[in-house]
């Protein structure tokens, strides 16, 4: 692949704070961690940087943020080209309580998305995606914009010769659903989801991974904790890292965090079983931080002996 290009339509500000015994309904004091420019494909852009990967930001921020995502994404490395709608971008809120080893995410709603915003964004991505690039779409939809304005973006860049990896809400992979595309990223529920019938056991799920990997180049679905799957061209392999989960301290951002780790490795010739290894070290290593698509790199090297890839 190319250049890397992420598309957030629904971008966010993620608050973090600790506070120590969290509890409804009462008064207590907390310690704010950090407060910044967010949302899946902002985090997956933030840790493609890290890795050493430069990448293009693109999608839609509030206009009062727009500063804000400028300076934030070029401190970290990201070319941000972002375009400003009206409205405010929404801001999240991860209440970590260490002591009970607990985490608390409220998500606010956000801008809504006007048509002619919807056309910009479609020229935008016209300019910058070219034969052999990598276009990631992820996240949420804001108000105005549906599966159909994503399925057109994702034409825009197929047109342009461009490849396409998506990580969004089951209702995005069900309209999705017998297109051919370079990678899905769904996790475990968004994958039952697009069964007919209800999941009983991992067999059946894996069984729906297999199926779907046979017009997906890779299928990475992601379990938590418990690691996750691989699927190429019908074939599976589970993944999981030997870590004591107690270290975790933050679930927000693994998930892109994995799929970043997975493109970076590809990126520099890795085979894919290697780069699902990695792609799992990297996410692992950013439970462990704080704040959403951040990790330290001598963790990920540190982790990368105690993750296992294995066929199913």
């Amino acid at each position: 692949m190319n250049n890397i290009i992420t598309i957030t339509l629904n971008t966010a500000i993620d608050r973090v704070m600790e506070v120590d015994g969290f509890a409804i309904g009462r008064h207590t004091r907390g310690r704010l961690i950090g407060r910044v420019p967010a949302g899946k494909g902002v985090n997956v852009s933030r840790a493609l940087a890290a890795l050493g990967v430069p990448n293009v930001a693109t999608g839609f921020v509030g206009r009062e943020e727009f500063d804000l995502y400028e300076r934030s994404l070029g401190d970290d490395g990201v070319a941000s080209q972002f375009l400003a709608v009206e409205g405010t971008t929404r801001e999240n809120l991860t209440v970590i309580d260490p002591s009970a080893g607990l985490e608390t995410h409220i998500r606010d709603e956000g801008f809504d998305v006007a048509p002619a915003d919807l056309v910009r964004l479609g020229n935008k991505l016209n300019l910058l995606a070219k034969a052999d690039d990598l276009v990631v779409i992820s996240g949420s939809l804001p108000r105005g914009v549906d599966v159909s304005d994503a399925a057109h973006l994702i034409e825009i860049a197929e047109n342009k010769g461009a490849h396409v990896a998506v990580d969004g809400s089951g209702e995005m992979l069900r309209a999705l659903e017998g297109r051919s595309m370079w990678l899905l990223k769904p996790n475990r529920d968004e994958l039952a989801a697009l069964a007919p019938t209800a999941i009983e056991n991992d067999e059946a799920l894996i069984e729906i991974g297999r199926d779907l990997s046979e017009r997906v180049h890779f299928v990475i679905v992601s379990c938590g904790a418990a690691g996750g799957y691989l699927f190429i061209r019908g074939s599976a392999l589970i993944g999981q890292v030997d870590m004591d989960t107690s270290r975790a301290v933050s679930s927000v951002g693994c998930g892109d965090c994995m799929l970043a780790g997975f493109i970076a490795s590809r990126k520099r010739g890795d085979d894919a079983r290697s780069a699902y290894r990695y792609a799992l070290a990297v996410a692992t290593a950013a439970a462990i931080h704080t704040l959403p698509g951040r990790f330290d790199l001598a963790l990920v090297e540190e982790l990368l002996p105690r993750v296992s890839v294995e066929p199913v």
